[in-house]
This record gives structure tokens, sequence and C-alpha cells, in this order.
């Protein structure tokens, strides 16, 4: 299950937000945006290969 931050997260991925931008938006280290982004992609279950945005991008709401 995801949580409100990984949702976030997501949503920022989608608009093709970087990881430094994303992190001044959010007013953390950009060192945690990656760290969350890693702890997505071991919850969502993505090979260290796939590429987090693309798989984003992929998946229908619903």
């Amino acid at each position: 299950m995801l949580t409100n931050t990984d949702k976030k997260l997501c949503a920022m991925l989608k608009m093709n937000m970087s990881s430094k931008e994303i992190a001044e938006l959010t007013n953390i280290s950009v060192r945690s945006v990656e760290l969350s982004r890693y702890r997505l992609r071991k919850k969502i279950g993505l090979e260290r290969e796939d590429n987090l945005t693309e798989w984003i991008h992929s998946v229908e709401k619903g």
C-alpha cells in the first residue's frame, strides 16, 4: 500500500520533475528524494534496471 508521501512523489515524477526539483519543492535533500524513490521502487517491485518514471507513465489511473 502506498503512503500519501509515495503518492505525492509519484505525482511529481508523473510531471517529469527531477530529484533536484522535488527536493527544492518539498524542502528536503536530493539524497532524501533518491532514498524515497528507492523505497518506492521496492514497494512496487521494480528491478534495478527498470525506469520508475517510465513505469509511472505507463500505469493507467484506475
